[in-house]
This record gives C-alpha cells, sequence and structure tokens, in this order.
C-alpha cells in the first residue's frame, strides 16, 4: 500500500473530538468512512477512484452520515458490522477486526501486506479517543486494544488526526494512558470522591474547563469498569 494507490480525504467537520477532520480512505476500490453528509467532500470522494464498497468502521454520524449519499453517487452497497461485515471478512486485501469499545458496532481494517491498520476511533493521530457509556464500554476498548496489538501493525490510518508511523508505539501509550487514568479514578475513590464530579477534580485536574463535560464522560466509562456508580 503506497500513496500512488491510497488516497485520503480530511472532511470538512473539525471539532475538540473530531480534531482537523474525519478521514476518509480510499483504496483499491473500498471507501472507508465516507463521513459527515457534505456535498462537496463527498464529491471528492466519489472521485478520487473507481470505489466499489463502502466500508464504515462504526455508525456514528461523523464517519458514517454521508454514506447513504456517497453510495448514491457511485452506486455501490455500504457495508458496516452486522450489515454486510463480520470480524474476519476481507475487502481488497483488507480484513475486518471487530474492535468494540468506543462503540459496540466498531471495527478496524487491516492490511496485512503493509502492516497498515486502518483505525476508525480506536485510535486517533493524536489525544485520545472518547469511551462514554452506555454505548461505550471500556472493558471492551482495552481488549481491543490489546487486539489490535497482537496484529503487530506497522503504522495507523486514524479517523481524525495525522498518521500514526509507529504503530506499536502508540498502541503501547493509548493502553498505558488507560491504566495510568484507572488508577488515578481508584486513588480519587479511596481519597472520598462521593461523586463523578469529585473524580474528575482529583483524576482529571490537567483537564481545561471546556473539556470538564468530557472527563466526566471519561471517568464514568473507567468507574464501571470498576463495577461503581456514583452520582
Amino acid at each position: 500500500m503506497t500513496g500512488s494507490n491510497l488516497t485520503k480525504i480530511t472532511a470538512p467537520n473539525p471539532g475538540p473530538l473530531t480534531l482537523s477532520g474525519t478521514n476518509t480512505y480510499v483504496f483499491g476500490g473500498v471507501a472507508i468512512d465516507p463521513g459527515p453528509d457534505d456535498e462537496a467532500h463527498l464529491s471528492e470522494v466519489a472521485a478520487a477512484s473507481a470505489i466499489e464498497t463502502i466500508l464504515l468502521t462504526h455508525r456514528h454520524p461523523d464517519h458514517a452520515s454521508g454514506a447513504t449519499r456517497l453510495a448514491e453517487m457511485t452506486g455501490v452497497s455500504v457495508l458496516a458490522f452486522g450489515d454486510g461485515i463480520a470480524d474476519g471478512d476481507e475487502f481488497s486485501g483488507l480484513v475486518a477486526v471487530h474492535t468494540p469499545g468506543h462503540a459496540p458496532d466498531h471495527v478496524c481494517f487491516f492490511h496485512e501486506g503493509s502492516g497498515t491498520l486502518f483505525s476508525g476511533d480506536l485510535i486517533a493521530g493524536e489525544g485520545s479517543i472518547m469511551v462514554a457509556p452506555p454505548e461505550g464500554d471500556l472493558a471492551d476498548y482495552m481488549e481491543s486494544l490489546r487486539r489490535v496489538r497482537n496484529l503487530s501493525p506497522s503504522r495507523i490510518l486514524p479517523g481524525h488526526g495525522p498518521e500514526v508511523a509507529d504503530a506499536g508505539a502508540k498502541i503501547e501509550e493509548y493502553v498505558s494512558h488507560r491504566e495510568e487514568r484507572e488508577a488515578m479514578v481508584i486513588k480519587a475513590l479511596e481519597s472520598g470522591a462521593e461523586t463523578v464530579e469529585e473524580v474528575v477534580a482529583l483524576a482529571y485536574s490537567e483537564v481545561p474547563p471546556e473539556m470538564r463535560p468530557y472527563a466526566g464522560r471519561a471517568a464514568r466509562a473507567h468507574l464501571e469498569k470498576l463495577g461503581r456508580s456514583l452520582p
């Protein structure tokens, strides 16, 4: 897989969780994650290559809301986990790997020949990924990280942010970050935190005020994994 047969097109939907926008990838007749329903973006995707199949890493709107329009433009099918995609299925050399946690239907796509992992929202090019109950499940997410680690990818093409050249180091960083944060949440509980807000104040003290609502959702994921429920 080289730059000559791989096209990355970033949608115009930047934000705190989407970074510079959703990355759409076109490779070997496959379009991965059309992104938002933005006509200009989807027209660029449709013109990038002869698309034969549209694949979704998961059904969140920032990745999938443009799928219907792109399907109409190209006359091809949209496939997602449980709807045309099963764990281990292969599409143009890309193997689907079921990786729940961020969402129950999340899949990554792995190109073994080049060691490339299309990570969707399992791993971002920068920062961390939101795992928020009830849809998100942190125990599943950690298992999914370990599963892709066992694939030994060499690079990661994420759903948001830049390419990751050292995949192994990034995956280890993600695992360590969650383990360290869980230890901080446990310490907050042991210090007497009785609400999610108090857990955030102690375990996410470095998070800027504008990101505290997201930290609260992340804290709930850790608490759920630990079997704790706080107001």
